[in-house]
C-alpha cells in the first residue's frame, strides 16, 4: 500500500511539473506582450479562453507570469469593450493590427479572481478591474437576451463544431472552415445565434467574481450591483433553459430548445444555478450513466448514446480537459467530492496515457488534435485544489 501511494505521489508530481514546463515552453512575447500560445504546432496566437485557463494554472507556479498573461489579453480589448477570442497575429515577426470579430464565454473575471487569491496583489486587481467592467458592459449590451447570453456563431461558443448548431443552420458551415467568415470578415452577417446554457453559466459565475473583486477593492456599491445582476442571471437561467425533464438546454435564436445531451447539461452546476435536487439528478442519472457520460475516459462532449456522438469528432464527442475542469468545480460546489475525485483520476489517466493533447477519445484515451496543448494543463489545477 505504501509503495502504491508513493508511486501515485510521484506520478502526480511529474504531471504537475510537466504542466509547468509546457506553459514555459509555450510562452511568447509579441510587441512587448507576454502570453502563452495554446500549441506551438497549430495555434500560435493569443486566444481568450486559452489565456484565462493558462493564467489559472500559471498562478500555482508564477503569479507574475499569470498577471502578464491577463494583461496581454486585455491589451487586445477594443474601444467598445469587447475582448476578441483571438489576437496577436504575427506575420514576418510583426504583429498585425487586427483581431477577430467575436469573443468567447466570459471567464476572464474568474481567472483574475483565482489569481488574486494566490497572489494577493491588490494593485493588479485595481489595474485590471476597469477593463473587466468595460467588457461586462459590452456583454450586457451586445450579448444579453433577457438576462441570458447568446453567442453569435459556433466559434464564439468555444465549441466550434458543436452539435448545438446542427439544426440552426441549413448549410452546416460550423462543420467546415466557412465558419471563419463570420469570425473575421467585416460586415459578414452573423445569423446563427444560439442562446447558450454554457455561456450564460460562465457569465453568471463571472458576475459573482466581479462582485467579489469590487468588494475586495472597497467598491461596495459596485459589488452590490454585480451581486444583484448575478442573482438575476441565475433566476433567468431556470426560466429560459429548464425543460420538463428538469434539464437545462440551450435554445435556438428563435427560442426553441436544442434537446441534445451535451456537456452543457452540467454547466448550471459550475455557476450554482442548479438546485440540489437537479444536481443530484444530473450526477446520478446522467453523469454516472455509462451509456451517456461515464465512459472509460469521461466526459464526452456529447453523450455516448446520442446518434450524433463521434468519439473523434471535433467537439462532437471527445473528452476535453477544460470541460472536465468545469465539471470538477461544479461537483465540488455541490458536495460530490468522491465523484469529483474519480473524474480527476480518469482525467489524469488520459493525460498520463497520451500527454497534454487538445482533446481525447473518451472510449480509449487516445490523444487527438494539437500536441503540447496548453489548457489541458488544467488537470494540474484540478490536482492542486
Amino acid at each position: 500500500m505504501v509503495k502504491q501511494q508513493s508511486k501515485k505521489s510521484c506520478e502526480t508530481t511529474a504531471i504537475i511539473a510537466a504542466a509547468n514546463e509546457l506553459l514555459l515552453k509555450n510562452r511568447r512575447t509579441v510587441a512587448g506582450h507576454m502570453f502563452t500560445i495554446p500549441s506551438p504546432y497549430e495555434y500560435r496566437h493569443q486566444w481568450l479562453w486559452d489565456s484565462c485557463f493558462h493564467a489559472i494554472v500559471l498562478r500555482h507556479f508564477d503569479t507574475e507570469a499569470a498577471e502578464e498573461e491577463l494583461r496581454s489579453l486585455m491589451a487586445s480589448q477594443k474601444p467598445s469593450g469587447m475582448v476578441p477570442h483571438e489576437s496577436k497575429y504575427v506575420l514576418l515577426s510583426r504583429m498585425l493590427p487586427y483581431t477577430s470579430r467575436i469573443t468567447q464565454p466570459p471567464i476572464i473575471a474568474r481567472a483574475v479572481l483565482d489569481l488574486y487569491k494566490k497572489s494577493r496583489n491588490r494593485e493588479f486587481l485595481a489595474e485590471i478591474f476597469p477593463k473587466l467592467q468595460h467588457y461586462h458592459n459590452w456583454l450586457a449590451e451586445k450579448r444579453e437576451a433577457g438576462n441570458v447570453l447568446k453567442v453569435v456563431d459556433s466559434n464564439e461558443s468555444g465549441e466550434d463544431n458543436s452539435v448545438l448548431w446542427d439544426d440552426e443552420l441549413t448549410i452546416p458551415v460550423h462543420r467546415t472552415y466557412l465558419r471563419w467568415l463570420t469570425t473575421y470578415v467585416p460586415f459578414f452577417p452573423q445569423l446563427a445565434a444560439v442562446i447558450s446554457v454554457k455561456a450564460t453559466s460562465f457569465y453568471a459565475d463571472s458576475l459573482g467574481c466581479m462582485a467579489e473583486i469590487a468588494k475586495t477593492l472597497g467598491n461596495t456599491g459596485q459589488s452590490g450591483s454585480y451581486r444583484k445582476k448575478h442573482s438575476a442571471v441565475i433566476a433567468a437561467m431556470a426560466k429560459a433553459f429548464r425543460q420538463k425533464d428538469g434539464l437545462y438546454y440551450s435554445l435556438t435564436g428563435k427560442g426553441k430548445p436544442i434537446p441534445y445531451k451535451t456537456n452543457s447539461l452540467f454547466a448550471p452546476m459550475y455557476c450554482g444555478a442548479a438546485t440540489r435536487k437537479e444536481a443530484m439528478m444530473l450526477v446520478k442519472e446522467h453523469l454516472l450513466n455509462e451509456k451517456e457520460f461515464w465512459t472509460q475516459f469521461p466526459i464526452p462532449t456529447v453523450a455516448a448514446d446520442e446518434k450524433k456522438f463521434n468519439p473523434k469528432g471535433y467537439w462532437r464527442g471527445p473528452m476535453w480537459v477544460n470541460i472536465n475542469w468545469m465539471l470538477h468545480r461544479g461537483l465540488l460546489r455541490y458536495g460530490f467530492k468522491a465523484v469529483a475525485d474519480e473524474l480527476l483520476q480518469k482525467t489524469i489517466a488520459a493525460v498520463r496515457k497520451s500527454g497534454f493533447r487538445e482533446y481525447y477519445n473518451p472510449l480509449t484515451g487516445e490523444g487527438l488534435g494539437a500536441r503540447q496543448f496548453g489548457w489541458s494543463t488544467l488537470v494540474a489545477d484540478m490536482m492542486l485544489r
